[in-house]
């Protein structure tokens, strides 16, 4: 880590461009999917998840 050098100026475009799809794709999500459907489709991810790291450690 003593040798790494930071490239600043990529850093704060990703934070800028982040910050500006997670504003829009939130708003997106608010005008088009249902409260309802949205925390399904979480949870559905969460479970998905967990089962591909169970595989991934165990197998």
């Amino acid at each position: 880590m003593a040798t790494a050098t930071i490239n600043w100026t990529l850093g704060a475009i990703l934070v800028v461009v982040g910050a500006a799809g997670s504003f829009f794709g939130a708003r997106l999500t608010s005008l088009y999917v249902p409260g309802q459907r949205l925390k399904q489709a979480f949870g559905v991810l969460i479970v998905v998840m967990t089962l591909y790291k169970l595989f991934q450690i165990l197998g």
